[in-house]
């Protein structure tokens, strides 16, 4: 009776997911989520093994549950989980590492979790759940834990890509895609709760659908694209058939925004930049003006020895392509400095890259080599202190290009999704910026959230509350005390005046 649960997650938002995925279930088994790690009876840390830091951070967390385990307190030991990538991975390892480890599972067995529960109960150690599915077909129903205005829909799992230096496709296995019927339905079905925005997850949303027939002659049958190479064959369905389906479904009228993550070039088609145009001219109605798409390197010789099957000219005429048709789309990328037998030109091309292309964001890291990788059996040539030196200089050439594209929307107004309170009450005060912030490079969280070095508001103000645009910047704005609604506002589409900007975040008034 009122046991409780704490789910600690790091990494992509396919862990963010998973995450409510696992609060759903436990909640199903009568447990509510705790306040505080200290209140839990069972804990799981949701890992992530992307980057070497990333386990490091997952590790260190199961580190400090030890003491939970010796001086359990009133509630007695707690049950201690290790999940995600980690978990699929390291698994008899983590045992080694800290005995007192109920069990581990991987990102294919999350569906077992309350069988996991009584076997631990039951008293069984070291519970191990890690297969895979052996099966290509995949189904499955969104679980949300807590009522919400924005959900994630897992619509594929797993990667076929093997970039040299990727660990995914052993913690995720192969694709596989849930057909576009499941999805549209699973899409409807939530919005008849009351979501309003949903984001498709997968490894690689561009090559949704292989393997499953187009049944119903769906359009676009066939996708083409500069590089040459496109997922799903002619016959089967497609991401672009997807987010069509979504979009003229009557079911989900009441849903305002689609946004999807992660991408490939290699999958980056034609037919889907053009789900980017207006509406009037063929495109999409609900899909955001927003894109991540992942280009690791400026350079044509180290995106070939990281395996990534595409040019630096194939994608900047991608994205020149998207920004014809969309030109305020959001762009944001991933970046990896450092790679083995990366030199001086090598990455000036980078810094080249972003001068070209103009990112509102990029999510940059230092190379880390990830066991049972290909990229692990080269020789890491560039030292580390070089790494840092890069990850710095390009991370600060980032900031200043974002500095400049955030600045310009001052004056204009947008229209944002309230996700909520801020949690820095004093970002802005009277609609003016008030904070500086520096950026925090490291870690695989795909959400990072900018720190801020703040002085102290005037108290009795009102409330900061944020939101994010179609194209994805984050918008702080204040509620003065008496002057604008008392509710709630989370979940409510409102339109934003922007009066201030930093590098990271726009600031604005009602």
């Amino acid at each position: 009776m009122n046991q409780k649960f704490y789910i600690k997650t790091f990494g992509c938002q396919m862990n963010v997911a998973d995450s409510e995925r696992m609060a759903a279930l436990l909640a199903g088994l009568g447990m509510d989520p705790a306040d505080e790690i200290e209140q839990a009876q069972v804990i799981i840390i949701n890992g992530c093994s992307v980057r070497e830091k990333a386990v490091h951070k997952a590790v260190s967390q199961l580190g400090e549950l030890q003491l939970l385990k010796r001086d359990p307190g009133i509630g007695g030991a707690p049950i201690i989980g290790m999940g995600g990538c980690v978990g699929q991975l390291d698994q008899k390892e983590l045992f080694k590492r800290a005995p007192y480890l109920d069990f581990v599972f991987g990102t294919d067995t999350i569906d077992n979790l309350p069988e996991i529960l009584h076997r631990v109960r039951s008293g069984e150690r070291h519970v191990i759940y890690t297969d895979f599915d052996p099966s290509m077909d995949y189904s499955t129903e969104t679980k949300i834990h807590t009522a919400s205005a924005q959900a994630f829909v897992n619509i594929m799992k797993g990667c076929d890509k093997y970039c040299t230096y990727c660990i995914v496709p052993y913690t995720r296995g192969r694709e596989k895609s849930r057909t576009i019927d499941e999805v549209v339905n699973d899409v409807a079905r939530l919005v008849a709760t009351g979501v309003r925005e949903v984001t498709l997850l997968g490894q690689n949303v561009n090559s949704f659908g292989k393997g499953n027939v187009n049944t119903l002659a769906r359009e676009p049958r066939t996708l083409h694209n500069v590089i040459g190479k496109v997922g799903p064959k002619e016959g089967e369905e497609n991401f672009p058939q997807l987010l069509r389906a979504i979009d003229s479904d009557p079911r989900c009228s009441a849903l305002k925004r689609i946004r999807f993550t992660s991408s490939h070039p290699l999958d980056f088609s034609e037919e889907l930049i053009e789900c980017y145009a207006p509406p009037e001219q063929g495109g999409v109605t609900r899909l955001a003006s927003q894109l991540h798409l992942p280009v690791q390197s400026g350079s044509n010789s180290v995106l070939q020895k990281m395996g990534r099957h595409h040019k630096v000219e194939q994608y900047l005429s991608q994205m020149e392509h998207l920004r014809k048709l969309r030109p305020d789309v959001g762009l944001s990328t991933d970046l990896i400095v450092g790679f083995p037998t990366e030199t001086d030109e090598d990455f000036k091309a980078t810094l080249e890259l972003l001068d070209r292309l103009q990112y509102d964001g990029a999510y940059a890291f230092a190379y880390s080599p990830r066991p049972g990788t290909r990229a692990a059996k080269m020789p890491d040539d560039v030292p580390d202190s070089l790494k840092r030196e890069r990850l710095n200089i390009l991370l600060s050439h980032q900031l200043k290009i974002s500095q400049q594209r955030y600045a310009a929307f001052i004056g204009k107004r947008v229209e944002i999704l309230v996700e909520g309170e801020a949690k820095n009450q004093n970002i802005v005060t009277g609609g003016a910026r008030k904070a500086r912030t520096h950026y925090h490079d490291e870690g695989a969280e795909h959400e990072r959230e900018p720190k801020f070095d703040t002085k102290a508001a005037p108290s009795g103000t009102g409330r900061v509350w944020t939101g994010r645009t179609s194209c994805f910047r984050i918008v702080n704005f204040l509620v003065p005390a008496g002057a604008g609604p008392a509710e709630d506002l989370t979940g409510k589409f409102l339109e934003i005046e922007i009066t201030g900007s930093t590098s990271l975040t726009l600031q604005g008034k009602l």
